[in-house]
This record gives structure tokens, C-alpha cells and sequence, in this order.
């Protein structure tokens, strides 16, 4: 996968953003991508915009677990940074591509967006009023998974009498052994 262990933070920021634009600049395409054509069946239009989906969900799965992996943001900074990110190709599309006029309010309500990200990403409510600020510590990043714990189930095999070991994904908490006689099945 994408290694950034060693790189400087700077870098991290810069690797999280550029995958997270390059995702949501694919997404927003696709949506908008169709809208000329007038005559399109829903089949067409589906064939034309699901590559961009495609897209959107390798480099957002990217850039999400960059931003995860390395503390660059919370999950509440990814949901400001998606809003800002699609607010801003949005403006941009309908600026160059549909050649549809921008007004003073979206510029306005792009920027309360913004003052939005800058208060939450900096803490500024909570260092004026002095309240804590928590603060996310992982350990060991090789056993970060995106919000699943790998867990070990054991199964004995009666006819080879042979352990096995099977990792699965679950959301579960609570780690089982299980006895398995295949020769009742």
C-alpha cells in the first residue's frame, strides 16, 4: 500500500490532499459529466459515470486511510474537507464547463465552509473557552484497520486431524474457539 512512515509530515499532508482531490475531482466529474447530454437513457448515463465512481473510491479509500494512519485529521476534518473540496469543483464545473454564472452568496458560503475547517482544525473554540482538546494516540500503526479488528478463529479438521488457522474481519469483540466435527455434516 501507500508507505508514508518515514516522510515528513509535511509530505503526509500533501499525499493526503492530492489523493483526496484527485478522488473527489473524479467523483464530481462523473456527476456532471452526463449533463449536456440531453437524450441519455439511465443505462448510458450509468455507463458513462461509473468509471468516475470507480475512481472516486480508489483514491478516496486512499487518501482516508493516509489521513487515518498518520493523525492528519479527524473523521468530522474529512467529512469539512469533502464539503470544501466538492463545493470547490462544483464551483468550478459549473463555472467552465456548464457556463453557468457564480454568484456573491456562493462565494460567501464557500468561504463559512472554510472558517468551519479552520475552527475545528485548529481548536480555536476550545483553546479560547479552555476546554480540553483529546487527542487520538495509536501505538502500533501496522494493526490499524479501517474500522474492523482482525480476529483468530481456530477450527479442528476430524478427518485430517489437522489445525487450522483462519483469519476473518469482524466487528465483533468476542474471540471464540470453535470445535468443527465435519463428520456429522
Amino acid at each position: 500500500m501507500l508507505t508514508l512512515d518515514n516522510a515528513p509530515r509535511f509530505i503526509q499532508y500533501i499525499a493526503f490532499a492530492v489523493l483526496f482531490i484527485m478522488g473527489q475531482s473524479a467523483a464530481m466529474w462523473g456527476l456532471y459529466y452526463t449533463l449536456p447530454f440531453k437524450n441519455l437513457s439511465m443505462f448510458q448515463a450509468y455507463k458513462m459515470a461509473i468509471p468516475f465512481a470507480w475512481l472516486d473510491w480508489v483514491f478516496m479509500t486512499l487518501a482516508i486511510n493516509v489521513g487515518h494512519k498518520y493523525n492528519l485529521v479527524t473523521p468530522t476534518q474529512d467529512t469539512f474537507i469533502l464539503i470544501i473540496v466538492q463545493f470547490s469543483l462544483i464551483l468550478l464545473i459549473n463555472q467552465y464547463y456548464l457556463k453557468q454564472d457564480i454568484f456573491r452568496s456562493d462565494i460567501i458560503a464557500f468561504f463559512l465552509v472554510l472558517l468551519g475547517l479552520c475552527i475545528s482544525f485548529f481548536h480555536i473554540v476550545s483553546k479560547i473557552f479552555g476546554i480540553p482538546i483529546h487527542i487520538d494516540v495509536k501505538t502500533d500503526h501496522s494493526k490499524v484497520h479501517a474500522f474492523t479488528k482482525t480476529k483468530t478463529y481456530r477450527a479442528i479438521n476430524t478427518t485430517d486431524d489437522v489445525k487450522s488457522t483462519v483469519n476473518v474481519n469482524t466487528t465483533t469483540k468476542v474471540n471464540t474457539t470453535n470445535d468443527v466435527n465435519t463428520t456429522a455434516l
